[in-house]
């Protein structure tokens, strides 16, 4: 199917207000969109990839997260923190803590970031600085905690070198610290925002396997006294979104549906009130049958979160109407544009679509049992041979999801249509075949019991065929020929007694024109 490769105009103010302003997620989301931006030619998509990039630093700045804007510019210290080597260059989006960055006015390499501004070497020099001191201050507060063992005590104190390091992009030695602090919670409250905090943490680094961990132990631990009502929904959006990312699309479907619609933006540091309708109306599209997509998306308390994505919202009324030509069409413009825009959905874009079109395909296909496969070409907007192909590929593949086109489905290459039989028509073909070849049997036996008889009376009445000569071998063939005829003469009257007599039904064997039925045929 030909699609525009270009991302249409997009507010990045609009989406980007969505996530807490101070947040990783924020940050992530800001770079993803300048990178995406920058890779398309046209000026305004460089523009929106310019501002992306300004609101990025700006962030950065605010926060005095200089180790990202370094990373961005390119340029980090090597381990060994010598003055007199050149910056390390990188292109990891984390750092472990060996590998601290140091100021570098003229960094070696152009990155994305240069076409669009200029490298600030005051902003990290001044950063570093102020977060040296800051860093001390912290230190010294925890050491005077555990000096007085006061476990509420050390639970702030690495609560807050956390929320330090996080904020400066020291991100695996924020996480580390936030963890050691889960050891000094008394209370479920506490334990509850810890969890919480890690799991924020887990998602941000794409540590999916931590995350799932950490996800499952506050369900465990936590039993109703966390004192947010709203902590249960956020776990299990965490949860969905971790699914999505180990491509489990149907449970993570399952779990995007069933979170709570008092989930609003109360989890914006992770994920909006829009993501969760986008990717709970996507996977379950994708995945879903139709009974089960009614009752939990279009139908269910889920209806309430389409009106945050109108595009998504149109493209489930027209698959709910069986017009799967205009669902295909709105999922591959305005959704395409949004989610391959969308930090987590971007890489699942071309699996979750293609089951989608799948899905329409097959179900659009149901009713009939022969469709032209130019027609279905036209509703969904493939090309003749293009559709072959995908037909071809859900007959292989036995349909998506559980759903087939049906059993027996074949492509008639010759007159360029899909055809599939119903289990009673293919059970109706065998009973056909088995009697075609039961009729040619006995058709054989009394054309062979006929010729032993004719030959027995020859030889006691003393009569001899003698051959040899051209004359007489024409002569044999053409007895052959006339016996041949007299044979299938036979057959033919067989089969017409035997369906006057209502011995066969509607569905007997079919004679060709010698009056033998023809089981390549069928």
């Amino acid at each position: 199917m030909t699609t525009s490769t270009s991302i249409p105009p997009f507010d990045i103010d609009a989406y980007i207000s969505r996530y807490d302003a101070t947040s990783e997620t924020r940050l992530q989301r800001l770079i993803f969109l300048a990178h995406q931006f920058h890779f398309h030619a046209a000026a305004a998509q460089q523009q929106q990839a310019a501002h992306a990039f300004d609101l990025a630093v700006s962030q950065m700045k605010s926060t005095g997260n200089y180790r990202r804007y370094l990373e961005e510019f390119g340029a980090a210290e090597s381990s060994n923190r010598s003055e007199e080597h050149p910056p390390e260059m990188t292109s990891s989006p984390h750092r472990s803590k060996e590998q601290t960055l140091q100021q570098h006015p003229h960094p070696p390499r152009s990155p994305v970031i240069q076409h669009y501004m200029r490298y600030d070497p005051s902003f990290p020099a001044e950063s570093k600085a102020a977060a040296q001191n800051q860093l001390e201050v912290l230190e010294g507060r925890l050491s005077t905690a555990q000096s007085h063992i006061n476990k509420a005590s050390i639970r702030t104190a690495l609560l807050a070198l956390g929320e330090f390091h996080w904020g400066r992009g020291e991100l695996r030695e924020g996480w580390r610290r936030v963890v050691r602090s889960r050891d000094y919670c008394m209370n479920g409250v506490q334990h509850s925002n810890v969890n919480l905090l890690l799991v924020e943490m887990s998602i941000d680094t794409k540590d999916w396997p931590n995350a799932r961990d950490t996800i499952a132990r506050a369900e465990h631990t936590v039993q109703g006294d966390s004192g947010d009502p709203l902590f249960p929904q956020k776990l299990r959006a965490a949860n969905a979104l971790v699914l999505l990312a180990e491509g489990k699309y149907y449970d993570a479907a399952k779990l995007f549906a069933s979170v709570s619609l008092d989930l609003t933006n109360q989890f914006s540091s992770v994920l909006s009130a829009e993501d969760l309708a986008m990717y709970g109306a996507l996977l379950g599209l994708a995945t879903f049958d139709r009974e089960k997509l009614h009752s939990l998306v279009i139908d269910g308390p889920f209806k309430g979160r389409l009106e945050l994505v109108p595009a998504m919202r149109d493209a489930l009324r027209h698959y709910s109407l069986a017009e799967y030509g205009q669902c295909i069409s709105i999922l591959q413009s305005s959704v395409r544009r949004d989610i391959l825009l969308d930090i987590h959905l971007h890489a699942h874009v071309p699996v979750l679509l293609d089951m989608i079109r799948d899905r329409c395909i097959v179900q659009y296909f149901q009713p009939y049992s022969s469709v032209s496969l130019e027609k279905m070409g036209k509703v969904f907007g493939y090309n003749e041979s293009d559709m072959e192909d995908i037909v071809a590929n859900l007959i292989i593949n036995g349909g998506v999801q559980g759903m087939s086109l049906g059993e027996g489905a074949r492509i008639n290459s010759l007159e360029k249509t899909l055809n599939v039989y119903s289990t009673s028509c293919v059970e109706r073909k065998a009973r056909r075949r088995a009697r075609v070849k039961a009729a040619k049997m006995g058709i054989n036996f009394v054309r062979n019991a006929e010729g032993l008889i004719m030959r027995v009376a020859c030889l006691e009445n003393g009569l001899v065929i003698q051959g040899g000569s051209g004359r007489s071998t024409r002569g044999s063939r053409a007895r052959d020929a006339a016996g041949k005829q007299t044979s299938d003469r036979m057959a033919t009257d067989v089969l017409d007694r035997s369906e006057s007599d209502g011995s066969f039904s509607d569905d007997a064997m079919e004679v060709d024109e010698h009056g033998i039925a023809n089981p390549n045929d069928f």
